[in-house]
């Protein structure tokens, strides 16, 4: 499933580990800049030839990468924004209940491949998000399929606008967090075939282009310079490219390090531990247990923290297949999960309220056992322990 497409919406806070070299971990010598060294507990299967870097593929490689980054971050324990590739938005909602959001995006940065640069502009996102709503129903029905082509459009080379046909407070949390993946000037020629398509022939036509095989581009201040099963290297751009960066980041250190970091593909949360005790990795994120976590702690050179972070996790549906595009449905699979218990199950001491609480779109309410049967409840409070469920 796509991460721009909206279904449900889960949030819950979790603690998460990160374990860092504090010292000795790597030997540097004078004059060296230490060299980033990450464990990342999966395995990497590659494919050439395939749709490694389509972001639509079912099995790609985006996700592997670090490569991508947003139009906005948001941080939900403030309420916070931080814009990234975008600079500004706006939304306007008017009175029969649509809504046009505006995002202006920031000049002076580029795709870049190790050989080739590309200008990052407001056709990157068009590009993105057209093909994902025509051909891939994403944000329907707050979007309208059959108007697709005349409710996004390109203002100019850094302002795109969308216009939806229903709205809810939610799509600027969905669309501004999504990673930007899809260079226009590569997916050009798919966009030009959506255009001469009804809603019918693009959902056809998605098959197509899930096997559409595209080059590798990344938009971020290092680029892909070495990929194998083992092992990603990651290096910094050129300086005239980098030095764009720098509006995003401006307290960046990565001059201070080795320009390439490595990530270092271990297979597992057990090797990854190896891994560091040995002094191969300089910094992880892995789940470890309190015997692990006593280990590195005791390992001269390392140490661990703990911090509060969101993650997304839970069950994902597709509104638009059945069942799931009943209303009712949706809803009597809300009414089954209880959030306060589902946050006192996890000991957490952070449990916010849904901020949009109520079904976006007006539904019938029913009783769980008049749908679904009594059995049910039980069976889904049981499943569902992980999640924190908004109604939508």
């Amino acid at each position: 499933m796509s991460n721009n497409e909206p279904s449900m919406v889960r949030v819950m806070v979790i603690l998460a580990v990160a374990v860092m070299a504090v010292y000795g971990a790597v030997v540097v010598y004078a004059q060296q800049r230490p060299q980033i060294i990450g464990g990342n507990p999966v395995t990497i299967i590659l494919t050439p030839g395939t749709p490694m870097w389509n972001p639509y593929a079912p099995s790609n490689m985006i996700g592997n990468t670090w490569d991508y980054l947003p139009l906005a971050a948001f941080n939900p324990l403030t309420g916070q924004w931080w814009p990234i590739l975008a600079e500004n938005w706006t939304v306007q909602v008017l009175p029969n209940g649509s809504g046009i959001l505006t995002i202006y995006l920031r000049p002076g940065l580029y795709w870049f491949n190790g050989t080739n640069a590309i200008p990052f502009t407001a056709w990157d996102v068009y590009a993105q998000f057209y093909i994902g709503m025509k051909a891939f129903a994403w944000y329907v029905p707050w979007i309208n399929q059959s108007l697709v082509d005349e409710d996004v459009r390109v203002l100019n080379n850094y302002t795109i606008q969308f216009l939806f046909q229903r709205w809810t407070p939610y799509i600027p949390y969905w669309l501004l967090t999504s990673w930007i993946d899809v260079p226009y000037p590569v997916w050009k020629p798919i966009v030009d075939k959506l255009k001469t398509m009804n809603v019918t022939q693009a959902a056809k036509f998605a098959t197509n282009i899930t096997e559409y095989v595209v080059p590798y581009y990344g938009l971020y201040p290092y680029y892909l310079s070495y990929v194998s099963t083992t092992y990603l290297h990651f290096t910094l751009e050129p300086p005239n490219l980098l030095s764009s960066w720098y509006q995003v980041f401006p307290f960046a250190a990565w001059q201070y390090y080795d320009p390439t970091a490595i990530v270092w593909e271990t297979g597992g949360n057990t090797q990854a531990l190896s891994g560091m005790l040995a002094g191969k990795i300089t910094y992880d994120w892995i789940g470890l247990s309190e015997a692990q976590l006593k280990i590195i702690n005791s390992t001269p050179g390392w140490s661990s923290f703990a911090l509060p972070v969101f993650s997304v996790m839970g069950i994902a549906i597709n509104p638009h297949y059945y069942p799931w595009n009943i209303p009712q449905v949706r809803e009597a699979i809300c009414d089954v999960i209880n959030r306060t218990e589902v946050a006192a199950a996890w000991g957490l001491a952070i449990s916010k309220p849904a901020y949009y609480p109520n079904p976006v779109i007006p539904v019938l309410r029913i009783r769980i056992r008049l749908m679904l049967g009594s059995s049910l409840h039980h069976a889904a409070t049981t499943q569902v322990r992980l999640l924190r469920c908004l109604r939508a």
